[in-house]
């Protein structure tokens, strides 16, 4: 059981650390040559000639929900998107905090399917979304201004134990709840 522990204890340290360190701040303002989701960890890593940025992220549930593997292309990017769900239109975000979309549009070859901003801030590091991919929005504006149209997609599924994928969404949820309160990354 202790082997168990400290190996667990080693995953999830690693994780942090590549959360922290893995933001080079060399990368910033560079162009993003692949972008990466990783359903199983909830993270997007945007790959640039100077290094890597992950980003949190939250993906689709189940069923025709799940966020769909494989790979894609940029197709589309906009800046305060209006949201069209269930048969209404929502405003940008910034004049309706109903948009589920958030502040961000980056759409993929898969028509309805993209990366986006959120207006639930909490849903991060779960399992929540019709199938896109959200992140906080001042993630997805950072990386919006990286990510160019034609950018390739990879959406992949790590396996990973129930119990990691537990203790990897709480600390996701924590470093969320950091970042809404304000705090840096």
């Amino acid at each position: 059981m202790k082997a168990y522990r400290r190996s667990l204890f080693f995953c999830i340290v690693a994780l942090a650390v590549a959360l922290a360190v893995v933001a080079i701040p060399s990368a910033r303002g560079a162009t993003a040559s692949e972008v990466l989701v990783d359903k199983s960890f909830h993270i997007t890593l945007l790959r640039t000639v100077d290094g890597t940025l992950a980003f949190p992220n939250a993906t689709g549930t189940t069923g025709e929900s799940a966020t769909p593997i494989g790979v894609y292309k940029v197709t589309q990017k906009q800046v305060d998107p209006n949201w069209h769900w269930e048969g209404k239109v929502h405003a940008p975000y910034l004049r309706d905090k109903t948009n589920g979309l958030g502040i961000r549009w980056i759409g993929i070859s898969l028509p309805s399917y993209g990366l986006h901003g959120t207006n639930e801030p909490f849903s991060i590091g779960k399992d929540v979304s019709h199938g896109c991919v959200r992140h906080q929005n001042t993630d997805v504006t950072e990386a919006f201004s990286m990510i160019a149209t034609g950018t390739p997609v990879r959406i992949i599924e790590t396996p990973i134990s129930q119990q990691t994928e537990g203790m990897v969404t709480d600390f996701l949820e924590l470093y969320d709840l950091l970042t809404v309160m304000g705090g840096s990354r």
